[in-house]
């Protein structure tokens, strides 16, 4: 394999001369194969960035989600998610809409405002 992923760290190999290049991250998550025993879903990238930025929101911090890398790597499919295979931010706004429509105070209202930038 040219990538492989453990915990926090990426290796890459050169496949011409099998040198390999370690690169860590605060997370950096495999989710090539569902069958592999390290694969990351959408669940548990969420529960290692979604829901401190959630809980953040929720306490009425201004809070950021920055995905950055190369062409490929994921960033929109965590981010965004596809189909059924929800990403951060749609698993976010359901729960925040969710804590608010669960509000029973009349004297606490809430404002919800949102916004998202991808760069190409």
């Amino acid at each position: 394999a040219i990538i492989r992923m453990q915990d926090k760290s990426t290796w890459i190999t050169n496949p011409e001369n099998d040198e390999e290049k370690m690169f860590t991250f605060d997370y950096s998550y495999w989710s090539h194969c569902t069958e592999d025993s390290h694969f990351a879903n959408q669940d548990t990238v969420f529960g290692n960035l979604g829901r401190d930025v959630l809980e953040n929101a929720w306490r009425g911090y201004n809070v950021s989600l920055f995905a950055y890398g190369q062409t490929g790597s994921g960033k929109s499919y965590s981010m965004v998610g596809y189909g059924e295979d929800k990403g951060i931010i749609p698993r976010a706004c359901e729960e925040i809409f969710i804590r608010v429509e669960a509000n029973k105070d009349e004297n606490l209202s809430f404002k919800v405002e949102a916004s998202m930038l991808e760069i190409y």
